[in-house]
C-alpha cells in the first residue's frame, strides 16, 4: 500500500497538469469556454441589441413596455426581434475552423463582418458576435465571440441553430426600413373611438363611425352632426373587425425623395383617420401604375392600375407599399350600410 500511494500522487500530478494546459493553450489552438459560449441562456433579460455593419450603417433594438423599437424612433417588427432572441439561444458550434483557414476567414470577416453587441436590461454588455460569412455549402456560418471577460476570440468558427438548415447572418440587417413594425392598424380590443372615411373623388359616399363600446355605435353622413337613424349595425361591426389589425407591406418603396413627393401631392383615392384615447391617424392611400407584364383578371388585357399593391402614408410619413387585398377590405361606402330603401 505504501508503494502504491506515491504512484497515485504522481499519476494525480499528471492530470493535473495536464487539465491544467489544456485550458490555458493559445486560442488558435483549442476551444476554451470563454470562445466557444456564444448562447444567451436568459433572453428574457436581453434589453438592447446594437448591429453595425462595415458600411456604417447601424441599428439600436432597445425593449420598451410596449415592445421593441429601433433607432427609438420607430416601432420595431416584433416577429424579426424574436428571430434574433431565438437565434441567441438556439444556436451551436457546428465545428471549429481549421488552423490553416483561419487566418483567411479572419480577413474576410474583418472586411464583412457584422458587429451584434448585446445588453441585458440594465444596460449591462452581456457579450458580442462578429457575424461573417456563410460557408461554401451554406450550411453554417462563420463567427467571432468577444465577452467582457475573456476580450474578442482569436479563433473563428462556424455556428449553426438547432431546427435549421441555412446560414444565419440575413437575421442581422441593418436597413432600418426593414426594421420598422408595419402594423398600421392595431386594435385587437377595439379601444377606437372615431372612425372617419372619406373619398376625395367621390365624397357622397364617405361616412364617420363613432364608437362607444359594444352596440353603441353610430354612423354619420360626411360633414353631418345628426346620426343616422336606419343602418345595418351587424354591417358597420363587420366593417370595423377590420380595424383589429391592419400592416403595410414595407416602407422600400423603390422610389426617390422626389418621386414620393409627386405621390404624396396626388390626390389619394382614400383617406381613413381613426381616433382613440389617445391620437388621432390619418393613413392616405393611392393607387399605383400597374408593373409591366401585369394583366388584368381575364390575364389578357394588359391592367393599368397595379392589383396587387397601392402606395401608403401614416400621418404624411414616409410612402409604403401596401397590399391591395387587406386595404380593399376598407373601400365600403356608406351605401354599404343603408337599407335599399334608403339609398
Amino acid at each position: 500500500m505504501k508503494k502504491i500511494f506515491p504512484l497515485l500522487v504522481a499519476v494525480l500530478v499528471v492530470v493535473g497538469v495536464a487539465i491544467y494546459f489544456s485550458y490555458n493553450k493559445s486560442p488558435n489552438t483549442t476551444a476554451r469556454q470563454d470562445q466557444t459560449d456564444f448562447v444567451v441562456k436568459d433572453t428574457a433579460n436581453v434589453g438592447k441589441i446594437f448591429i453595425a455593419d462595415n458600411k456604417g450603417r447601424e441599428i439600436t433594438l432597445t425593449r420598451e413596455p410596449g415592445g421593441w423599437m429601433v433607432n427609438g424612433m420607430y416601432k420595431a417588427r416584433e416577429d424579426a426581434a424574436w428571430l434574433l432572441l431565438h437565434t441567441f439561444h438556439n444556436v451551436y458550434i457546428q465545428r471549429p475552423v481549421a488552423k490553416e483557414a483561419q487566418e483567411q476567414v479572419n480577413r474576410v470577416m474583418a472586411g464583412s463582418a457584422k458587429k451584434v453587441e448585446i445588453y441585458d436590461l440594465d444596460g449591462k454588455w452581456i457579450k458580442t458576435w462578429y457575424v461573417g460569412h456563410g460557408t461554401m455549402d451554406k450550411k453554417g456560418t462563420y463567427m467571432l465571440l468577444e465577452t467582457p471577460e475573456f476580450g474578442r476570440s482569436a479563433a473563428p468558427y462556424i455556428l449553426d441553430m438547432r431546427g435549421f438548415l441555412g446560414m444565419l447572418d440575413t437575421r442581422f440587417f441593418t436597413n432600418l426600413s426593414e426594421w420598422r413594425s408595419t402594423r398600421i392598424l392595431e386594435y385587437g380590443d377595439m379601444q377606437l373611438k372615431e372612425v372617419d372615411v372619406s373619398y376625395p373623388s367621390q365624397p357622397e359616399t364617405s361616412f364617420k363611425i363613432k364608437f362607444g363600446g359594444g352596440n353603441d355605435i353610430q354612423l354619420f353622413h360626411p360633414k353631418s352632426e345628426e346620426p343616422i337613424t336606419r343602418f345595418d349595425t351587424a354591417k358597420v361591426k363587420d366593417y370595423m373587425l377590420n380595424f383589429k389589425l391592419a400592416s403595410f407591406e414595407n416602407y422600400n418603396t423603390l422610389l426617390t425623395e422626389a418621386q414620393e413627393d409627386s405621390v404624396k401631392n396626388l390626390v389619394p383615392y382614400q383617406i381613413i383617420k381613426v381616433t382613440d384615447a389617445n391620437q388621432t391617424r390619418e393613413i392616405r392611400l393611392w393607387s399605383r401604375p400597374a408593373p409591366e407584364g401585369q394583366t388584368e383578371i381575364d390575364r389578357t388585357i394588359p391592367a393599368t392600375l397595379d392589383r396587387e399593391r397601392i402606395y401608403a402614408s401614416v400621418n404624411m410619413g414616409e410612402l409604403a407599399f401596401a397590399q391591395r387585398l387587406t386595404w380593399d377590405n376598407f373601400k365600403a361606402p356608406i351605401q354599404a350600410f343603408l337599407p335599399e330603401a334608403d339609398l
